[in-house]
């Protein structure tokens, strides 16, 4: 058997374990040959894996540009702490005067004292629960209840309602807080049978309310205290009351941009890099026999190439990367120019943008197409790599397959030389013994 230890020469005095591990070793010269074909295919497959890792970083980069309201680059200002001010791409340049006279709240609604946790309250009856003109819920409540049952039953109502407690040094309160601020979220709590004295007016510390500015003199109200809409493509985060006025500003943002296009730039140039690499360029030679010289991934660098050189107006001054500052060299690498980008910006930003995402609904522009351009090799299932990647995995499957019978053929010619030579050294033995009873009787 295969594994089992052998003192084989015994007999004949030659070293029988040693031979069969010379004609084993010959033997195996295939199976090793087929393990390193296995070992290069897996490190491949892992390789293309890592392209595709760096593809999908691409695609983000490009994604995130592939429309008007993410190529517009806008900064919000705020003089004041108590408004937080920020922007998206459907931003315009503007600048507003701000009042905050109130600000979001949800109600918030004590019960009367309760001396103690663990008792029984001795209350009996329903507790209805409703938020606002939605659907109610009654609570039932039994006498044998304690102040952790109540809240436990409230909470578990389904009502956008949060019961706790609160001790004051000497007694506890039940706490009903609604979980939603505004006007249109006013707890209904309706009592029946039971006094805890929820519907007392004293009793609600805060009422609901919605928020609400002036802005350029302008009334507006909001349910939240993230105020959307007001102004377009700004949220005014209000963070407390104010009596005098707070400046929001809304600027171009260059900057902004331009680090989303370093992104995109850096980005392409790790796929470039890696796919030279890999499968070699001119003179550098291939880090992967494998994928040297590699079809798809000579594709991939032509198309995405392709791609990023598309033209979306060949009238307009600024109708592709190359006009706007983005630029492939001799290399193949993505550089930015950032004084003729900013000169272009200055320009036309509006032309830029349509360069990058498009003009309107529907229409394409460099980012979308190299979007495109990564989704035909990396999509899931459909993909050019996800096919060939496929491919190397069923390599990998035959190969050790063939690995595996390979091993049990081995092992059971090495099973049968023990066994002829152990037969050879019994036979030599015995002639050994033969010869030495002969000498003997002489």
């Amino acid at each position: 058997m295969a594994g089992t230890i052998s003192f084989g020469g015994i007999g004949s005095g030659m070293d029988t374990e040693g031979i069969v591990t010379a004609l084993v070793g010959v033997e195996r010269q295939g199976e090793t040959a087929l393990q390193t074909k296995l070992t290069a295919n897996n490190s491949s497959i892992s390789n293309l894996s890592s392209v595709s890792s760096l593809l999908s970083k691409l695609k983000a980069a490009s994604d995130a540009l592939d429309t008007t309201a993410e190529v517009g680059s806008y900064k919000a200002t705020s003089s004041n702490a108590a408004i937080v001010a920020s922007s998206s791409g459907l931003a315009s340049p503007g600048k507003y005067s701000i009042t905050v006279d109130k600000l979001a709240k949800e109600q918030r609604t004590y019960s009367n004292t309760i001396a103690s946790v663990g008792t029984a309250l001795g209350q009996a009856g329903t507790l209805k629960l409703g938020v606002g003109s939605g659907t109610t819920t009654d609570v039932s409540i039994l006498a044998t209840d304690t102040l952790d049952d109540v809240i436990g039953k409230i909470n578990a109502s389904g009502q956008r309602i949060t019961a706790s407690s609160f001790y004051d040094g000497t007694s506890y309160r039940i706490q009903l807080r609604g979980q939603d601020s505004g006007a249109a979220n006013t707890l209904s709590i309706t009592e029946t049978g039971t006094t805890f004295g929820f519907t007392v007016p004293a009793n609600t510390v805060q009422a609901a309310q919605d928020a609400q500015i002036k802005l350029d003199g302008f009334t507006i109200k909001s349910a939240t205290n993230q105020v959307t809409g007001a102004i377009r493509g700004v949220t005014l985060a209000l963070t407390a009351e104010t009596t005098d006025a707070v400046t929001v500003g809304i600027e171009n943002d260059p900057d902004g941009l331009k680090t989303k296009l370093n992104t995109l730039v850096d980005s392409y140039n790790a796929v470039v890099s890696k796919i030279k690499d890999l499968a070699g360029n001119g003179t550098v030679k291939a880090k992967d026999a494998n994928l040297a010289g590699d079809s798809m991934l000579r594709s991939i660098n032509q198309r995405i190439a392709g791609a990023l050189q598309t033209v979306t107006s060949s009238t307009a001054t600024y109708g592709s990367l190359g006009s706007i500052g983005l630029a492939l060299d001799r290399s193949g690498k993505l550089s930015l120019d950032s004084t003729k980008f900013s000169k272009a910006m200055a320009a036309d930003p509006d032309a830029v943008t349509k360069v990058l995402a498009g003009a309107g609904t529907g229409g394409l522009g460099v980012m979308g197409a190299v979007s495109s351009t990564v989704d035909l090799f990396t999509k899931t299932g459909t993909g050019i790599m996800a096919g060939r990647t496929d491919a190397m995995n069923a390599t990998t499957k035959r190969l050790q397959s063939r690995i595996d019978r390979e091993e049990i053929r081995i092992n059971r010619y090495a099973d049968q030389l023990r066994k002829q030579f152990t037969q050879m050294d019994t036979t030599v033995a015995s002639w050994n013994a033969q010869s030495s009873y002969l000498s003997q009787i002489r």
